[in-house]
């Protein structure tokens, strides 16, 4: 009894048609739902990816900082009354010189993307040279080959009726059908 329920255990399910579809309708609805939360997430990440990226001020040194803070401090006091709303001129000339810094990384990747350009035009002229194959010398490899080769033909056995006589060997291999002459 107990080996009828195994065998039956290890049977695949039986299902209806009926039963057939609404499981089929089951998994679609499922990874419909799953496509669309793999979607809903991703946008979500992106979105608070950019919402880092805009709260964070630019990046900029903390001894920068200090200056420029202990500039305005120090200057507040004494051209408060006479600057009338614009800056120093030591903090104008501060933060024209982090532009100017700005301005030399984005031309220092400009000339980076210039040399990659250059690079890439040299391998393409190398390959539209003709090679004459008679010109070249035989790779290393094919003369190591033949001088094994030759080595081991040194070191075959060969009976001595083969070499006492050549022309009768020739004859005989050629008569059984071995060697055919073309």
């Amino acid at each position: 009894m107990s080996d009828r329920e195994d065998s039956e255990s290890d049977a695949p399910e039986e299902f209806t048609a009926v039963q057939g579809i609404q499981q089929d309708e089951e998994i679609r609805r499922v990874q419909k739902e799953s496509k669309a939360r793999v979607v809903r997430e991703a946008k979500e990440k992106r979105r608070r990816l950019a919402q880092r990226k805009t709260a964070q001020p630019p990046k900029v040194n903390e001894s920068v900082l200090d200056v420029v803070e202990a500039e305005i401090e120090t200057e507040s006091g004494k051209e408060s009354l006479g600057s009338g709303g614009m800056l120093p001129s030591d903090i104008v000339q501060l933060l024209a010189a982090q532009e100017k810094k700005v301005f030399l990384s984005d031309s220092d990747d400009e000339k980076a993307e210039e040399k990659r350009l250059r690079k890439k035009k040299k391998c393409r002229s190398l390959g539209n040279e003709t090679v004459i194959l008679k010109d070249m010398a035989p790779p290393q490899c094919i003369q190591n080959s033949l001088e094994f080769l030759k080595k081991k033909k040194m070191q075959l056995s060969r009976s001595s009726s083969v070499l006492n006589n050549p022309g009768q060997a020739l004859r005989l291999i050629s008569s059984s059908g071995l060697f055919s002459k073309k």
